[in-house]
């Protein structure tokens, strides 16, 4: 899930440092727009999104899904994306996140850092932990 996170985040990031007229503008943008669109289906009805995405007997991974949040509300901010059809997307997402930081600031839910695995079984049994980096 946060790998996926990474992609977007950066995608907007650079749409928002890139030029207007940038010869390959019109590319990323769509490129983030099918990546948004891709990500919605497979938000839970509970905001998260799955530490593996189109598995939904994996865990529900609460960093990769503030990471959706924060990129998918800087293109609706932006105006890269419709905010009619993404915007309760994002605050079911951010309504979810809120409910796993702890009276302590800790964050619930992340997987803890991540090497690169070549099979499922790697990402569905990856521990999740309070002091995980990624959760702060």
């Amino acid at each position: 899930g946060r790998a996926n996170g990474w992609a977007i985040m950066t995608i907007a990031e650079l749409l928002d440092l890139l030029p207007e007229k940038h010869p390959s503008r019109a590319a990323i943008l769509e490129l983030y727009k099918a990546h948004a669109k891709g990500l919605a289906s497979f938000q839970d009805g509970t905001g998260f999104w799955h530490q593996l995405l189109n598995r939904t007997d994996s865990y529900l991974e609460t960093s990769a899904t503030a990471i959706y949040a924060y990129s998918i509300a800087k293109g609706i901010n932006r105006g890269w994306l419709n905010p009619n059809t993404y915007g309760p997307m994002v605050m079911l997402a951010w309504n979810a996140v809120s409910t796993k930081v702890t009276e302590k600031g800790q964050v619930e839910g992340v997987c803890v850092g991540t090497g690169m695995g070549f099979e499922p079984a790697f990402y569905y049994y990856r521990p999740v932990n309070v002091y995980a980096a990624h959760g702060y």
